[in-house]
Parts: structure tokens; C-alpha cells; sequence
């Protein structure tokens, strides 16, 4: 088997530990909703080769599963500014929606 073949293969991780990580980053409900959603991102080389350990440790199967993972929690930690800023987002999507309906009522009514 060649060395590349090697590296490709990740190791197996002691049971528990993915668990023991995961709800050390408050991340207990991770994989029990369908990540249906894609998202790219960029990073930094240093956020890869810490991706690439937890694959290759066996903690995650992806990096793709790492990052979300991590994201999660980064967002569970914080679930009450990310609630009050996802109401603020929701607010303002109301406030764009009616001054958008106003603009054309008021072009409309000139049109007339």
C-alpha cells in the first residue's frame, strides 16, 4: 500500500471521543437536523490543518462536517445574541419590505 493511500485513510477515533469534543464545544445536537444548505468560505491556512487533524483523527468524516461542527457551536455558545440578531435581520426585511411597498404605491399614484 502506498504512503498516499495511507495518509488518505482516516484513523479511527476512540469511541466517545467525537462525542466528548462535540458537547465540549456545545454542540450537542450536531447532525440531528439534515445540512441541506451549502455554504463556501475561505480560511486560513492554520483553520485547514486544524480541519484536516479532526478528519484525520476520525472525530469528523469531512472537513465539510468539521466546519459545520465548529460553526454550530461557535453559534450555540451564543444562542441569545444570535437569536436577537436574527430577529433584528427579520425586523429589518419588514421595514425594507414596506418602504419598498410605499415607493412603488407612491409611483404608482403619480403614474395615475
Amino acid at each position: 500500500m502506498s504512503k498516499k493511500k495511507d495518509e488518505e485513510t482516516p484513523t479511527i477515533a476512540r469511541p466517545g471521543l467525537r462525542e466528548k469534543l462535540l458537547s465540549k464545544l456545545a454542540a450537542e445536537s450536531f447532525g440531528e437536523e439534515e445540512r441541506d444548505v451549502p455554504v463556501v468560505a475561505r480560511m486560513n491556512k492554520k483553520v485547514v490543518h486544524t480541519l484536516d487533524s479532526l478528519v484525520a483523527l476520525g472525530i469528523f468524516k469531512s472537513r465539510s462536517e468539521a466546519a459545520a461542527a465548529l460553526v454550530e457551536a461557535a453559534i450555540s455558545s451564543r444562542e441569545e445574541l444570535f437569536t436577537e440578531i436574527r430577529e433584528q435581520a427579520a425586523s429589518l426585511n419588514r421595514t425594507q419590505d414596506e418602504a419598498m411597498k410605499e415607493a412603488q404605491d407612491a409611483v404608482l399614484e403619480r403614474l395615475s
